[in-house]
């Protein structure tokens, strides 16, 4: 096997203002800032008032290719507390009291701004990772919404909340995405029984994440075919008008979406027909591959477009800016495309932090994409499923631990929330910014010609100044 040493470039630049002695990681008060450790460093206890865990990052192997017999192995899984061999990461929390200015811990210097990052529940970033609970029983071997499977869930979910997760996928079918993943979706809701329905969105809301709940889908893949208005009132008018008198009785309406992925315009339209008839001011999620407009004449409250030059392009964010003006959610995806930036095992340094710092800077409102925890067969020590590239389909590991594609991703948001908070205090240096979102070119990010390393030097240089 060889080992990928996509960890080289970034290692450099472990934090930013690394010197031949010393290297330096900088963090709002509030912040919970990752980086990894360059091979020089000695570390040292936390310095007082500055919370700081180490970790090392394991290696784990995957397949280049879908179906390839060939194995590499990359760093990607972070073990927190551990004295094992491999390079090492660190992550550093500040309390919104810290006193700004430079704390010594080692030959790391934690250089704390004077400036508040609120918690990750408030961030105004929209992020969309969509859960798998059924994939956290298998792996746990525990029967499926038991409380020993909360317990290892709450773990994993815990996690996501860090970094300000926005909705709670919930399934109100079997199999909305057919059976894509390692282990099926199964519906949480049977006609008029909605115990598994309150129970897993009361026992997520508890996690942090939401407010919104994602229902998929009155539109599933598993139709194969295109939607019939008529059989879509006959199975589910009486049911979702129990459903919705459901959510409206518990408090939820206003954060129930009904969602749907990648649909053509004319399904939708019958679809979203349907939502408003039976229930007027019912909000419609989308993760679409065209331009909201190409939706003529339908209301999509939240619109996610496929990161792909093209695609987001300057009509697509003319309209995304139209849309805010309306109070409207906007947001960019990645799945098993575009080949960069992406978050797969082979991405490499800096394109996770792409992904979550560009909405900031193309004018867009946050993030989604379609696998936090759906899990092969082994995710500790094989990333490799089916017809996915290696690592599309899950950001953490199970129990709670974090790929560093996932903290680097968390850096990222962190950077494009604090693009939103500087301008919204008038303190955004005009020029600075320009030049920052030159930077970040969906065209050159595609063709691989983006010095990812390079874009997240300058971000965080310039939301860290």
């Amino acid at each position: 096997m060889k080992m990928k040493s996509v960890l080289a470039a970034a290692l450099a630049v472990a934090a930013i203002g690394a010197t031949a002695r010393t290297f330096e990681v900088s963090a709002w008060r509030g912040e919970t800032v990752a980086a990894l450790v360059p091979d020089f460093a000695e570390l040292a206890p936390a310095p007082v008032g500055i919370g700081v865990r180490y970790g090392v990052l394991k290696s784990v192997k995957y397949a280049p290719k879908p179906h390839s017999l060939q194995r590499l192995e990359v760093y990607d899984r972070v073990k927190w507390g551990s004295d094992d061999e491999g390079p090492r990461v660190v992550e550093v929390s500040v309390p919104a009291d810290a006193k700004p200015g430079v704390y010594e811990c080692g030959m790391m210097r934690v250089r704390v701004v004077d400036r508040v990052l609120p918690p990750a529940k408030e961030w105004k970033y929209y992020l969309d990772l969509w859960q798998h609970p059924w994939a956290s029983a298998r792996i746990a071997g525990v029967k499926p919404f038991s409380k020993a499977h909360y317990d290892v869930m709450r773990l994993d979910y815990e996690l996501l909340a860090t970094a300000g997760q926005k909705t709670i996928t919930v399934p109100i079918v079997d199999m909305p995405w057919d059976h894509q993943c390692a282990d099926a979706y199964h519906s949480m809701i049977e006609d008029a029984d909605y115990r598994l329905f309150d129970e897993y969105v009361e026992f997520c809301l508890g996690c942090g994440l939401g407010p919104d709940i994602s229902c998929y889908s009155l539109c599933p893949w598993t139709l194969g075919k295109k939607i019939d208005a008529d059989e879509l009132e006959r199975f589910w008018g009486d049911r979702f008008d129990r459903f919705v008198a459901h959510v409206k009785a518990k408090g939820w309406f206003g954060q129930t979406l009904m969602a749907m992925d990648e649909r053509a315009p004319d399904d939708v339209a019958k679809v979203v027909a349907f939502v408003q008839r039976h229930a007027p001011g019912m909000r419609i999620s989308m993760a679409g591959n065209r331009k909201p407009s190409d939706f003529n004449g339908i209301t999509i409250d939240v619109y996610s477009q496929v990161l792909r030059d093209g695609h987001v392009s300057p009509a697509f964010l003319a309209e995304a800016a139209e849309r805010a003006k309306k109070g409207y959610v906007t947001t960019h995806y990645v799945c098993c495309s575009p080949k960069h930036p992406n978050t797969f095992m082979e991405s490499g340094p800096g394109e996770a932090f792409w992904c979550g710092a560009s909405p900031a800077f193309l004018g867009l409102d946050g993030f989604l994409r379609w696998a936090w925890n759906s899990w092969p067969q082994n995710p500790k020590e094989d990333a490799t499923f089916g017809n996915w590239l290696a690592g599309d389909t899950f950001l953490c590991y199970p129990n709670g631990q974090p790929s560093w594609r996932f903290l680097d991703l968390r850096n990222g948001i962190a950077a494009a929330e604090k693009v939103r908070i500087l301008k919204e205090a008038g303190a955004l240096d005009a020029k600075a910014f320009a030049d920052i979102v030159a930077k970040y070119d969906v065209k050159a990010a595609n063709d691989g010609t983006c010095n990812y390393v390079k874009v997240r030097e300058a971000t965080l240089n310039f939301v860290n100044k």
